[in-house]
């Protein structure tokens, strides 16, 4: 018979955070082929819902991406029909991305979260809550003194 290993609090956590990202891919990869928000096409499309009528230089420079992988996402995207490019009225030489609306309903469809909690009392939520709450804290606090501590320029 084999021993359930006992996991420490950090394993549990960060065992439920990796499977909130399965879950999360494989919704995305169900509903929008695969898109991620948090990369590659799925980011920029992330950007544009920030950024309306942004040009492809400005958005290329914000997410940091050579033009020439941003314009082959780009390319990818306005063929599956999630944005649309234009060539601005007021610069000729400059293109303007904007979404279309698939790519505003890939910002607005998100997977339901809520199914997570509904074998959680009322009480289990509510401290739940409180927990998540002092370890966002926390992160904020490590982010912020890893950023201080790691700008030299």
């Amino acid at each position: 018979m084999e021993k359930k290993q006992r996991k420490n609090l950090t394993g549990t956590f960060l065992e439920a955070h990796n499977l909130l990202r399965q879950y999360d891919s494989l919704w995305y990869r169900k509903n929008f082929g695969g898109l991620d928000p948090q990369q590659g096409q799925g980011r920029i499309l992330s950007a544009l819902s920030r950024e309306q009528n942004i040009s492809q230089k400005e958005l290329g420079s914000a997410l940091e991406i050579r033009p020439q992988s941003l314009g082959e996402h780009l390319q990818r995207l306005e063929v599956n029909g999630y944005i649309q490019r234009y060539r601005s009225t007021t610069d000729r030489r400059a293109l303007i991305v904007e979404l279309t609306d698939k790519g505003e309903e890939f910002q607005t469809q998100k997977p339901d979260y809520d199914e997570l909690f509904i074998n959680l009392t009322a009480e289990e939520k509510r401290v739940l809550k409180k927990a998540m709450e002092k370890i966002s804290a926390q992160l904020n606090e490590l982010i912020e003194r890893e950023t201080e501590e790691n700008f030299f320029w």
